[in-house]
């Protein structure tokens, strides 16, 4: 059902609005920015993908000095650019034609904008919004979007498919002439999130060995990305054997059937690991992260976030996203990546199970950096 009403949403959107570009098109119209422009960004994703945007705010920032950035994010990814310093002014996106309408007058009372560029998000409603705002100086990739036709800018990259999230979007800011001098996603850990998290620690009698983070799933969504629960269990025994450290099980609220499976490979032997799976708020995981020494993870958002906070990390990567595109970007030698190799005859993501990444073999790149 929720998916037959965004369907039929984003028709209703694009009826009425190629009525109103019909009579009124996006006219290109010269970007020039300088230390006293005003620039929106939209950034309308998953925390990975947001993660992956932050960088556009950094090379604006460190390119015009002085310039006021403000981001539209998803009301449940606020957090990400309420922990990014590069940006000044924040707008929650909700879904509805009330919330549209409000945050289209919101937006225009804070504007005018020097410049609008779609980072990431498919929803049609940020496209809607911008041509509103002025779709003179509204930038997007037509390869995100049906609705590239209500932008008077497009960043052609025909190379999508084969390009890293974070060059993806760095092209953008390279189009309105901003770059980044250290490309890599962005965030801030608050010293009130570290205070949280350890005097939640503290209660769960933590002891001070350097920590590892190891992330149990990435949610419900794109399940083929996850490694098996057995597998984990296999690293945990050779981690708590060979390092010396306190362990973290980390993940949400909907890893709870993933974990109390865990639990039942260690049911006559004291579990090596610390539980804090659907226990942490997002913030305090980032802090988490920030205090580990590693951090083992599949393809999440969370993989992203160890990335953002300069966590080492061992990332395991599904060959039908591969690492080239979301694997660790501009860290130099502070990561390592396990590669599910792509089968012959290769069709769908269930045709590459990840069981056939080993324990062994993540607990050897895991040893090369914990070192």
């Amino acid at each position: 059902m929720a998916s037959l009403i965004s369907r039929l949403s984003a028709y209703g959107y694009e009826t009425f609005f190629r009525a109103l570009a019909k009579r009124r098109p996006p006219q290109k119209r010269p970007i020039e920015l300088g230390p006293n422009s005003r620039v929106l960004c939209f950034t309308c994703a998953g925390i990975g993908d947001t993660l992956t945007d932050s960088v556009v705010f950094k090379a604006l920032r460190e390119t015009y000095p002085g310039i006021h950035l403000a981001g539209v994010v998803h009301r449940r990814r606020r957090l990400l650019l309420d922990h990014n310093p590069f940006v000044d002014q924040v707008f929650l996106f909700h879904k509805g034609p009330k919330a549209f309408w409000d945050l289209k007058n919101e937006l225009r009372a804070a504007g005018p904008w020097d410049a609008i560029l779609h980072l990431r998000g498919n929803d049609p409603e940020p496209r809607c919004l911008s041509y509103l705002l002025d779709p003179d100086v509204t930038v997007s990739v037509p390869d995100m979007t049906r609705f590239g036709w209500l932008c008077g800018h497009h960043v052609v990259q025909p190379d999508w498919d084969d390009t890293h999230g974070v060059e993806q979007t760095l092209r953008i800011a390279r189009y309105v002439g901003a770059d980044a001098k250290v490309p890599h996603m962005v965030y801030e850990v608050k010293e009130e999130d570290r205070t949280k998290l350890e005097e939640k620690l503290n209660r769960m009698n933590v002891g001070v060995k350097p920590r590892l983070v190891l992330q149990i799933g990435g949610g419900r969504r794109a399940s083929w990305r996850d490694w098996p629960v057995k597998r984990y269990a296999e690293l945990l025994r050779l981690a708590s054997r060979d390092l010396s450290a306190e362990i973290f099980v980390l993940g949400g609220g909907d890893q709870g059937d993933r974990i109390r499976e865990l639990d039942n490979f260690f049911t006559s032997e004291s579990k090596p690991y610390h539980d804090v799976v659907g226990k942490l708020s997002l913030a305090e995981s980032a802090a988490l992260l920030s205090s580990a020494k590693a951090l083992i993870s599949t393809d999440t958002g969370i993989m992203h976030l160890g990335f953002a906070v300069n966590t080492r990390v061992v990332a395991l990567i599904h060959c039908n996203n591969p690492s080239h595109r979301v694997g660790p970007y501009g860290y130099g030698d502070r990561h390592r990546v396990v590669q599910l190799p792509r089968p012959a005859n290769y069709r769908t993501p269930a045709d590459a199970n990840m069981a056939a990444i080993t324990a062994s073999t993540v607990f050897l790149k895991l040893q090369e950096i914990w070192g």
